[in-house]
């Protein structure tokens, strides 16, 4: 589904693209970088549908969740949803195993599991 807008459009294709990139690093035995690929999918993912909702490009992390939760809070459900699984990837993908290099055997299906937020931020976005 295409965006109206140009740069979120661009920003969620990114986002498809790094997930897809995240789980070939997975494939590959670099889960390392491949859980970092999956965070910047997200991130991605979100800034797209903030700026194509609200018209406000947030170029900081900071600022991506704050429109996101401020779009939560006008609007609820499927929103509120996003902020959780941001919450659960930022944490699993971004800390854990980016920055810790922490491994859990069930990282390579998470990196997998953020096509689902990328589609269902792509339909709300839509």
């Amino acid at each position: 589904m295409a965006l109206t807008n140009l740069e979120a459009e661009a920003l969620m294709q990114d986002a498809h693209a790094m997930q897809a990139e995240g789980v070939r690093l997975m494939d590959a035995g670099d889960w390392r970088d491949g859980a970092g690929k999956g965070w910047v999918a997200v991130r991605n993912a979100a800034a797209a549908l903030v700026l194509e909702v609200t018209g406000v490009h947030n170029r900081s992390t900071s600022h991506i969740h704050a429109g996101l939760r401020q779009l939560a809070r006008e609007r609820g459900g499927e929103y509120a949803e996003l902020i959780s699984l941001w919450g659960r990837f930022a944490h699993l993908l971004h800390q854990a195993a980016h920055y810790d290099g922490v491994y859990t055997y069930d990282l390579p299906e998470i990196v997998r599991e953020v096509a689902d937020y990328i589609h269902l931020a792509e339909e709300l976005a839509g």
